[in-house]
């Protein structure tokens, strides 16, 4: 015999093929806890659901389904007069307002579940481009600053950070203890700074080594949540490739239901807008944001594409493997894609 099992905001029923109840578990009457159990039944079976399930089957019913049905489509059009059967409520008022409440209760939980830990790689991603931005914005200023200063350093200084930390722990030019830059002070073309000025460089200089280390901070705990959340797909992408991508992807689980190729153009919606708008006529895009992976940037320029589209497909496992199986093989899928890659290589 077969039976199915139907899940509403009083209860679970048990119900047969002809629409008839077999057995009745009911909710406790609190919105809160109704809410939690409809949610947790979309993906596992509840404590009632269980129950319902084993009295049809110590009562002879073999074959017993959860789900959409004919059954399901009857007990939640008579829901409202099986409430009143069932004692569930004492009026119609009262089901519209546990109904109500239910559905607030439902989009609470909805939006909870919905803030997954991926949003924490967006925002970190964020916040280290927002970083590099004022990074880049502030050590011009400071180069510019200190030039007038001490001109000869901005040309034998190519690292932000280090003319940073140098201005900062040193500040004037002839306390600077650097072998090359020891010998440019002495026939500096720049202007005599005093204390105050040298003080307010300093200060500068300090700020922006401190963002400096508010980016490695952030950059850490991001490589750390990405290890966590998409650990193959991490690995294979690189940390700051795959924070970038799943930022533009909108997040893993949608990552994980997009087509390799698609992928594979993340990040160059414009130019892709561009070759459909010129129906042909101009060159289509290659690759997006993945032109960055190492993979990429080392091969021959004719293979790119190629190389591209293998990287894309491998990349588009490895998000389904983090979002639905949770299992761990960077490995095998990372020396799958290192053979293919020296197959097209070798090909050339």
């Amino acid at each position: 015999m077969r039976a199915y099992i139907t899940t509403t905001i009083i209860g679970v029923f048990g119900v047969d093929d002809s629409r008839e109840i077999i057995f009745y578990k009911s909710f406790p009457r609190d919105p809160e806890r109704i809410a939690q159990k409809l949610k947790q039944s979309e993906i596992s079976f509840i404590d009632e659901e269980k129950f319902v399930r084993t009295h049809l089957g110590n009562n002879g019913y073999t074959e017993i389904k959860k789900g959409d049905s004919d059954a399901e489509v009857f007990i939640k059009h008579n829901l409202r007069q099986l409430a009143l059967d069932k004692k569930f409520v004492r009026n119609q008022a009262e089901f519209n307002q546990l109904l109500t409440k239910v559905n607030i209760e439902l989009t609470k939980v909805k939006i909870k579940t919905a803030i997954g830990r991926d949003n924490l790689i967006t925002h970190a991603n964020g916040a280290i481009e927002e970083l590099d931005k004022s990074i880049n914005i502030f050590v011009e200023r400071l180069r510019e600053f200190y030039s007038m200063h001490f001109p000869e350093m901005d040309k034998a200084v190519e690292s932000n950070e280090k003319f940073a930390k140098l201005v900062e722990k040193f500040g004037k030019r002839e306390n600077i203890d650097d072998a090359e830059l020891k010998m440019m002070a002495p026939k500096s073309m720049g202007a005599d700074f005093n204390d105050e000025d040298i003080k307010i460089l300093q200060n500068f200089a300090t700020e922006i080594n401190r963002l400096y280390k508010l980016r490695q901070d952030t950059s850490d705990y991001l490589e750390k949540v990405l290890k966590e959340i998409a650990p193959n797909f991490t690995e294979l992408a690189t940390p700051m490739l795959a924070a970038k991508l799943i930022s533009k992807g909108g997040g893993l689980e949608r990552l994980s239901k997009m087509a390799s190729s698609t992928i594979q153009l993340l990040g160059a919606e414009k130019a892709l807008f561009r070759f459909l708008q010129s129906r042909g006529k101009s060159s289509s895009p290659r690759f997006g944001l993945l032109f960055k992976h190492p993979l990429i940037q080392n091969a021959p320029e004719k293979l790119k594409g190629k190389v591209a589209r293998v990287l894309a497909a491998k990349l588009s496992l490895a998000a389904k493997m983090d979002y639905y199986s949770k299992k761990y093989k960077a490995d095998k899928l990372k020396l799958d894609l290192q053979n293919k890659i020296k197959e097209i290589l070798s090909s050339k």
